[in-house]
């Protein structure tokens, strides 16, 4: 078995890691929706934010069995190193995953990282893994989808109506793809509001302005080749932009839409326009993705305001939920085996 470091220019590498990927939520989450190979790849190379990260992968008489991606971040949390590690279902139990949270916390240490965070399903054998070796839990995540083909009829109409009401002096606006460079320091402002949702508190806030949201969203989307849409609310005395919502498409899986964020700031909450945005996202995407058949989203488990606006549209549990997991990375050396 050998453990050897991924060049994220080398799409063969990478297709492995995904055929590796692949297999894994085929047995571990069964009703999808999974990764498809185009998103994967930008999440596995570029990622979610503008942080340095390396993919390793061990293979075993020239397949792929595994790999691991360490994500360090660059502004936050510097004390601290994202993990995702992933075992082929064939070459589970035969030690693999340890001797790569062992290769794994080596280089975490190597840069200056004390603690491994990650995240498991709950029941699934990632989470026994990562129990096996210590690792304490964390904030608990809950998977939700709404079934668009079996909403009752007038059901998003009956709760527009109050919505709207509710929202008198905010007017909606919406657009597909980037975020307008007008609009960057706004949205900073509408993402940094997301920083009192329930978050893990051994984990700093992540904190934005204009530049880090023309790298980290702009810049960075376009790996994924997914097709997003964005609604707003703007506060009609003020000009400010007061709320969002962001769901995206994967044109090789087009039956679903993924949320991304929806937050209110909080000086203009007491308005519905939570509720309101996430409505007229759904009339946009009947009219921009009418194929769509479903749409997940996750909410922290004690997030009871969002759960509260979702479970009213109609969205119900969707698969068990994920716990975040730490690990220090000094205890990954004492570890037997």
């Amino acid at each position: 078995m050998r453990i050897e470091q991924v060049d994220l220019t080398d799409t063969e590498k990478i297709h492995e890691c995904f055929e590796v990927s692949l297999a894994a939520q085929r047995v571990d989450e069964p009703e999808g929706p999974w990764f498809t190979e185009r998103p994967f790849g930008g999440w596995l190379t570029a990622g979610w934010s503008s942080d340095p990260r390396e993919v390793w992968l061990a293979a075993d008489r020239g397949s792929a069995a595994g790999w691991y991606r360490l994500e360090l971040p660059s502004r936050e949390n510097l004390d601290q190193a994202g993990l995702t590690l992933v075992v082929h279902p064939a070459e589970r139990r035969r030690g693999l995953g340890l001797a790569l949270l062992r290769h794994a916390a080596g280089r975490a240490a190597a840069h200056g990282r004390a603690v491994l965070n990650g995240g498991a399903r709950r029941g699934s054998p990632g989470e026994a893994f990562a129990r096996s070796v210590g690792a304490k839990p964390g904030l608990v995540e809950v998977q939700r989808a709404l079934d668009i083909g079996r909403l009752e009829t007038g059901k998003l109409g009956r709760l527009q109506g109050p919505a709207e009401r509710a929202a008198a002096g905010y007017s909606l606006e919406s657009w597909a793809g980037p975020i307008p460079e007008d609009f960057l320091e706004q949205v900073a402002m509408l993402y940094n509001a997301m920083n009192d949702a329930p978050r893990d508190p051994e984990i700093a806030q992540v904190e934005w302005d204009a530049q880090r949201v023309r790298e980290g969203v702009n810049d960075l989307r376009p790996h994924y080749g997914l097709r997003s849409y964005t609604v707003v609310a703007r506060h009609a005395d003020t000009g400010e932009l007061a709320a969002l919502s962001e769901i995206a498409v994967d044109p090789a899986n087009p039956g679903w839409g993924f949320q991304m964020n929806t937050v209110v700031i909080r000086k203009h909450r007491g308005h519905r326009l939570g509720l309101l945005v996430k409505i007229a996202m759904m009339e946009l995407l009947a009219t921009t993705e009418p194929q769509l058949e479903r749409i997940t989203t996750w909410n922290a488990e004690n997030n009871e305001h969002m759960i509260a606006i979702n479970e009213a549209m109609g969205y119900a549990v969707f698969g068990p939920p994920t716990t975040g997991l730490r690990l220090d990375v000094a205890a990954v050396a004492d570890l037997p085996g």
